[in-house]
């Protein structure tokens, strides 16, 4: 029965049903998770000029992907002209791969490592789809019986978007970013930048209409850490947090937030490197909401941290 729910994702995603548009302001729309899902699928933004528009961020989810590709060509009437990536992160890229066969006319800008590295990429898209279609065969074979016609379209549903996505063009990315640039939308210029931050190679967009920074998992208020140099993360955060330029940021996850809020992330990171235990200090702790989900969360990628920090020291040769 898993398969047969993990095939229902394909084409009936709970983060289809719970997207939102928000409109910030007339050149920022933010697409973000009901709350519900906000930890399972990240935010996007699309920000506006007078000649065209840009994508920032996707994610793994490609049922929703393709509604938001939908709903955008329903409402923002300019050319996409770019894509922008915030991250290296697996399933973010295999996302943005999905939208770059959408927009093929787009600039796709990625960190560095991305297209160093896209054959991986383009091996986790193959993998990625290959389980769809296990997913799919077996629920084909379990249901072949049943006379439920919603039950058969449905399935036949995801087998032609299955069959869509593995037929789709691919490309690498046309535009890795190594050095600051500046892209003018149309009375929109926007700044992009490469930085070390949650995935190690990662790009921050500045918006100087509306002093907004979007950057992606670099500035989650709990931060999940992978293989990633927490060091070089917190001198990220602290640049970013005494910069004059930066009013509020769009993370991957959760609300926009002013810039005085990375107190959160940056006090995570040095909990992480400076204390031995992997209890959450009391410190950290009191700075994030006392509901059951956030402490949760918070303990729990706290743990990882200092799960993936001991492992990086041990590789090393160094001890915690």
């Amino acid at each position: 029965m898993r398969f047969f729910f993990a095939l229902l994702a394909i084409f009936n995603s709970l983060s289809v049903s719970a997207t939102q548009w928000l409109k910030l302001d007339d050149k920022t729309h933010l697409i973000v998770p009901d709350v519900s899902a906000r930890y399972l699928t990240s935010n996007q933004a699309i920000l506006l000029g007078e000649k065209c528009a840009v994508v920032i961020d996707a994610h793994g989810d490609f049922t929703a992907l393709e509604n938001v590709v939908s709903e955008v060509k329903k409402r923002i009437n300019l050319p996409i002209c770019h894509l922008i990536s915030t991250s290296s992160d697996t399933e973010q890229i295999l996302g943005m791969m999905l939208l770059a066969h959408h927009f093929p006319d787009a600039n796709w800008y990625v960190p560095a490592h991305v297209s160093e590295q896209f054959p991986y990429y383009k091996n986790a898209l193959k993998e990625k789809l290959d389980r769809f279609n296990k997913s799919l065969e077996l629920s084909k074979a379990r249901f072949a019986s049943q006379q439920n016609k919603a039950l058969q379209q449905r399935l036949k549903a995801a087998e032609q978007r299955i069959e869509a996505w593995q037929k789709a063009e691919l490309s690498y990315p046309s535009s890795p970013v190594h050095t600051p640039i500046e892209i003018e939308l149309g009375e929109h210029l926007i700044s992009l930048n490469a930085l070390e931050g949650a995935t190690g190679s990662d790009l921050i967009i500045l918006s100087h209409f509306n002093s907004g920074l979007f950057a992606g998992l670099t500035a989650n208020s709990i931060p999940y850490v992978q293989d990633t140099d927490l060091a070089t993360w917190l001198t990220t955060l602290e640049q970013l947090r005494d910069s004059e330029e930066i009013v509020w940021l769009l993370p991957s996850q959760g609300k926009p937030f002013k810039i005085a809020a990375l107190h959160k992330p940056i006090h995570f990171l040095q909990s992480v490197l400076k204390n031995e235990s992997t209890e959450v200090p009391v410190s950290l702790v009191q700075l994030y909401k006392n509901d059951n989900i956030t402490q949760t969360r918070l303990r729990l990628m706290y743990e990882l941290a200092k799960t993936k920090q001991a492992q990086k020291m041990q590789k090393q040769g160094t001890v915690l």
